[in-house]
């Protein structure tokens, strides 16, 4: 696992390198307005960090550890089950009631349901994650997120 781990990280930086490095060429910025380079140079830049981290805490792994398989484990199956229904379903509901309600519930279920967390945590990173999106995209990108047909607010 150790090895997969370091091999997979190493790959994940490089194109997340190139991916930056490639974003990089279009304009970030187009006046005062975020530019065609700019989602995917930030994308590019976080995966490079979350990838150079795993590649640390892989060299730093014991190499006993982590020989589990993922679908051996008792809720492999039926966590990848309810990842996937959720997903269809927060399609759904975003046309529906709208992108902070259906963003809340699909958080609020994926903390609860699959990450098993308390209830106090999951409502809390729920809330926080759905306000920090609704502000990004109102507020500093000046994008219109679904309102939904049912809930209009």
């Amino acid at each position: 696992m150790k090895r997969a781990n370091i091999i997979g990280a190493l790959i994940i930086l490089l194109f997340s390198v190139l991916f930056t490095v490639e974003a990089k060429k279009m304009p970030l910025f187009e006046g005062a307005s975020p530019g065609p380079g700019f989602i995917p140079f930030w994308i590019g830049g976080l995966v490079m960090i979350l990838s150079f981290g795993l590649l640390l805490q892989s060299l730093r792994m014991d190499p006993q550890k982590g020989k589990v398989p993922f679908m051996e484990k008792k809720h492999g199956l039926k966590d990848i089950v309810y990842i996937t229904l959720s997903l269809f379903a927060y399609c759904g509901l975003i046309l529906l009631v709208g992108y902070p309600i259906s963003t809340f519930l699909f958080l609020l279920f994926l903390m609860k349901a699959v990450g098993k967390y308390s209830y106090k945590f999951s409502l809390g990173i729920s809330i926080m994650a759905t306000a920090a999106l609704q502000g990004i995209f109102n507020y500093w990108l000046e994008m219109a997120l679904p309102k939904g047909i049912l809930i209009p607010l």
